[in-house]
């Protein structure tokens, strides 16, 4: 086959592999996988998921129903992954017997795995992509340890590493898991599906001040969705009709609803668990709020915003490269749940300030966290990897 990209004549199929070892729980990543699948499958590129999940039924149901071929997508069962050796091995089978030519390791764990075996089948190519923090704070203390010594030995194996945020970037740098020539930054690309380009939100319930506020992201400790159910009985205090969504899992879900139910919340709240149609389900939220205490590049936010919802988030450096606080969304201090609720019972108050500040939002990630800026960019990247050798 012959075709050309970026300048370049390429005469061979490119067969890239996505390797993740580390989706415990569906949320953000999955979300990003299937659309890398699908967005470079329009450009040429045979892609191929390789996974290790806790939530391998989920997962599979997920892919599948958002259009990953069956045969494009193998689930490596975990004891695998944990035994290591049997884990590269089964990872050099997949990329020989599929003929990878690329090699595209997400996070810490799926680089050491997926640079080994890339090495093992003699691909040459090998990128890492990292999403959110490359040591979590909670990681037990001797895996932090194993992680930064093979981070250090196999750092400069890479064709390149790409961070989504500045935040990742700066943190790889100073962990000393990437040199800082290696890594590029390209923000996450999202698309809005065909039927909400042209969108026009109403908000009649937060007119009438009935809101649905609402979150969607993984019920893990480092989301803060703790803070947002503590910042509850003072929202509710000052806007008795608002209504709360909590939608997703995760490990944190029995202990939020304890919560919920202590605070006496329990009609007041609904957990949906996950949703498959994440665009119709933000559609009936007023006010999204994201309390994380840390991100990479949250996918949802910018779901949020390009649907012109008014948005409450935690002040911290991967939200505020997206949000500029009272220009088109506001920021609080996630530590403490009565600022968190100042904020959004100021948007309830001030429904017109709401929607301007969401039709803001909105301009902006659509014109700058575009599908086509992060696969222009990924593009450019493999094809200069290709190209060089």
């Amino acid at each position: 086959m012959l075709w050309t990209i970026a300048g370049i004549m390429m005469t061979d199929d490119i067969r890239i592999a996505f390797v993740h070892a580390t989706i415990n729980g569906l949320g953000g990543s999955n979300t990003h996988l299937k659309n890398l699948y699908r967005d470079l499958g329009k450009e040429n590129f045979k892609v191929f998921i390789f996974c290790a999940s806790n939530t391998e039924k989920e997962l599979r149901d997920f892919l599948i129903h958002e259009g990953v071929k069956k045969e494009d997508f193998v689930l490596i069962p975990r004891w695998k992954k944990w035994m290591v050796i049997p884990f590269i091995l089964e990872l050099r089978k997949l990329f020989k017997d599929n003929a990878i030519n690329i090699v595209h390791a997400v996070h810490l764990q799926s680089d050491i795995f997926g640079v080994i075996a890339a090495g093992l089948a003699g691909i040459k190519n090998v990128f890492a992509l990292f999403e959110s923090k490359p040591i979590p704070n909670d990681t037990p203390l001797v895996k932090k340890i194993l992680y930064h010594i093979a981070g250090k030995i196999i750092k400069r194996r890479f064709t390149k590493t790409i961070a989504v945020s500045t935040e990742l970037k700066d943190d790889l740098v100073s962990q000393g898991l990437r040199p800082a020539d290696n890594i590029q930054v390209i923000p996450l690309g999202f698309e809005i599906p065909k039927e909400y380009k042209k969108y026009q939100p109403l908000f009649k319930k937060l007119k009438e001040r009935k809101p649905l506020i609402g979150s969607m992201t993984r019920l893990s400790k480092e989301k803060g969705i703790d803070c947002f159910v503590a910042a509850m009985p003072f929202i509710l205090k000052s806007q008795p009709q608002a209504r709360f969504l909590i939608t997703s899992k995760g490990p944190e879900e029995a202990r939020l609803k304890e919560q919920v139910e202590l605070l006496g919340l329990t009609s007041k709240v609904t957990f949906t668990g996950w949703v498959k149609d994440i665009f119709s389900t933000m559609e009936s939220i007023d006010i999204f709020v994201m309390p994380s205490l840390r991100e990479g590049c949250p996918i949802t936010l910018l779901e949020a915003l390009a649907l012109s919802r008014p948005v409450v988030a935690s002040k911290i450096k991967s939200i505020t490269d997206i949000i500029d606080d009272g220009e088109n969304g506001l920021l609080a201090d996630v530590a403490d749940p009565k600022e968190f609720a100042e904020k959004v019972i100021f948007l309830c108050q001030n429904p017109d300030k709401a929607i301007s500040l969401g039709k803001k939002g909105c301009l902006k990630v659509t014109t700058r966290f575009t599908t086509d800026a992060e696969i222009g960019n990924l593009k450019k990247l493999y094809l200069r990897g290709c190209h060089r050798n």
